[in-house]
């Protein structure tokens, strides 16, 4: 053993709290990336599961007063699988409790079957 090892392990032995102290912090560092780098993970999963469920539209586009003729059109874009139009109406609403209106949003659904884009989850 060289006298520089024998240095170093009387250097660690002196300072062994502070060895110590830099270990634990740099553990706990590597804890919380890992503890973050899964919650990314399961939350992109959740994400892609429930936009997968519920049909999620990729893209939105808003038209004020367009004929029903336009989705031909945006049918006949080159990428585009599915298009669906609908009613959406920002609304005010009095909402007991709260001192000032909240503004709520309707949106239309089809009638008869469930929508092809953006399915409704109600609990």
């Amino acid at each position: 053993m060289h006298a520089i090892d024998r240095k170093l392990i009387r250097d660690l032995l002196h300072l062994w709290g502070q060895v110590l102290a830099i270990a634990l912090i740099v553990a706990c560092g590597i804890a919380i990336f890992v503890a973050m780098q899964t919650a990314y993970e399961s939350l992109k999963l959740s994400q892609s599961t429930y936009y997968e469920q519920y049909r999620f539209a990729q893209v939105f586009g808003q038209l004020k007063r367009a004929p029903n003729s336009v989705i031909e059109q945006i049918q006949a874009i080159p990428g585009v699988a599915q298009v669906q139009t609908r009613v959406v109406v920002d609304v005010t609403l009095d909402v007991p409790g709260r001192q000032e209106p909240v503004t709520g949003r309707l949106v239309s659904i089809p009638e008869r079957q469930a929508p092809i884009l953006n399915d409704v989850f109600i609990r």
